[in-house]
């Protein structure tokens, strides 16, 4: 992997002017090689997140009690509005840049950058004010009349709204820095930070013993040093998105492409949320056996699942910064083999994940607990959860292609329909006529449906754009 340049030696002669532009990275070389280059940091990436979470949550159950981590728990569905959020600015504005950039149209690359730092920032500005309106009465609310809950949610979500604006400016420039080519300096500067953000939050609640709030301040001085690192990049390193160009262009530019564009994998956090939050519920009313026993078993199975995701997640990114450069510079080719190689490996990954889980469900669960009844729930369960957990990862790559090359409606449709339309009614729907099991198959249920759906799409983008198979653009046949 090539290094960033960092040093003052990188500087034009012309303070804060790019006399050539960089060379593309992503329209170059071997497909194979690209993908390991830009995957495997964005991956790192998010397992450095994972790791950061548990040992959050660690330092809150073991220094300040199990209340500080129920609360900060309850606070989750907001907590994941502000990401949701987040990703609409970034993931709208990376698939806009990554084409730019891909085409060399560098002026409109700029312009996209400043719009979304703009619509970044505006959002959070809103979440501030929407939070003196009526936050102390949300969090009464999910706190479920506890007072202690209240007080001590109240103050990690204030503290995580108060500083909301460095996740919105951090997630557009880690985006940004992705779709440059910068994936190196990414990796580098989320291991940094997340390392840094452990070291925080334990000397500010284990040492200083400030509870909620120093998990919350903690994360917010790692945001602090991450925002630090990108400006230091932005001033002296080799980049055509300088400082200087957030005033030389509108702060609303592009905003409607980038809200259009960014709405599919926004509202799928959100989806996430809310699927979570079915799931609890309808265990209260459809569990069979111990209540704390089964959700302590969906807890478990839930976080082993997120930590498989993580990589799915990571290759869509990487897909998608390599397909939209390449689409943008009109190399179809190189565009229709970077999709083959991304469902290829999905699928591989998804079906191998699979028969992990579900051989190996009970030592995984013996890692979190030691409880038998809790470990043989996790048995139990992970076998419906996981069924069909293999088309999950090459669904999910062609809601992120359709991203990449600018078909919003598509990847919306693609993205969206299994939370919302189909796994969410059937949380609900499904124990009415099995009982608690069809909690655990509305999931595998919802992945059926989602692959119908995907099929009609595929088929209405053949007919409609005459791309072969509905996705291979260097393969277009005449339309019927």
């Amino acid at each position: 992997m090539r290094a960033p340049i960092l040093s003052a030696k990188c500087l034009p002669e012309e303070v804060g002017i790019v006399s050539k532009p960089p060379e593309n990275a992503f329209t170059h070389g071997p497909m194979p090689a690209i993908f390991a280059r830009t995957a495997l940091p964005i991956i790192f990436v998010m397992g450095m997140n994972g790791l950061l979470t548990v040992a959050d949550a660690v330092f809150l159950g073991v220094y300040v009690g199990p209340e500080a981590l129920g609360a900060v728990t309850l606070m989750f569905p907001m907590y994941m509005l502000v990401v949701a959020l987040a990703t609409l600015v970034a993931s709208g504005m990376s698939s806009l840049l990554a084409r730019h950039l891909g085409g060399q149209r560098l002026d409109a690359a700029k312009a996209v950058f400043t719009g979304a730092h703009g619509l970044a920032l505006a959002i959070s500005v809103v979440l501030n004010v929407l939070f003196v309106l009526v936050g102390h009465q949300l969090v009464l609310l999910t706190a479920g009349g506890s007072a202690e809950l209240a007080a001590l949610g109240e103050i990690y979500l204030r503290i995580t709204v108060l500083f909301s604006p460095l996740v919105f400016v951090l997630s557009v420039n880690s985006d940004a820095l992705r779709n440059e080519g910068r994936v190196g300096l990414m990796a580098a500067m989320s291991l940094l930070v997340a390392l840094a953000n452990i070291g925080f939050n334990y000397v500010l609640i284990a040492v200083l013993d400030m509870g909620v709030a120093g998990s919350a301040y903690g994360t917010a001085m790692a945001q602090i040093l991450a925002l630090a690192i990108i400006v230091v990049f932005r001033l002296r390193g080799q980049t055509v998105l300088r400082p200087q160009v957030l005033l030389a262009h509108s702060w609303v530019s592009g905003w409607g492409r980038i809200l259009a564009l960014g709405a599919p994998q926004s509202l799928g956090f959100v989806g996430l949320a809310l699927n979570a939050a079915a799931i609890v519920a309808a265990l209260q009313l459809h569990g069979e056996g111990d209540y704390a026993v089964t959700i302590s078993a969906y807890g478990i199975t839930t976080r082993v699942m997120t930590f498989v995701y993580l990589p799915l997640l990571g290759l869509g990114h990487a897909m998608q910064t390599i397909a939209g450069n390449n689409y943008g510079a009109r190399d179809f080719g190189r565009t229709d083999a970077s999709l083959k190689l991304t469902l290829g490996i999905a699928l591989i990954y998804s079906l191998t994940s699979q028969v992990i889980l579900v051989l190996f469900a009970a030592p995984i669960a013996g890692m979190f607990v030691s409880a038998p009844a809790v470990i043989n729930s996790v048995v139990r369960i992970t076998p419906m959860m996981t069924a069909l957990f293999f088309l999950a990862g090459p669904l999910m790559m062609l809601a992120s292609y359709f991203q990449a090359i600018g078909q919003a409606s598509r990847a919306a449709i693609l993205g969206l329909s299994k939370p919302y339309l189909f796994a969410l009614p059937l949380t609900f729907a499904l124990p009415l006529a099995f009982g608690e099991t069809g909690v655990w198959l509305a999931g595998p249920m919802a992945e059926i449906l989602l692959a119908l759906v995907a099929m009609v799409v595929l088929a209405q983008t053949a007919r409609s754009l005459g791309l072969r198979r509905g996705l291979f653009s260097a393969e277009r046949v005449q339309p019927a």
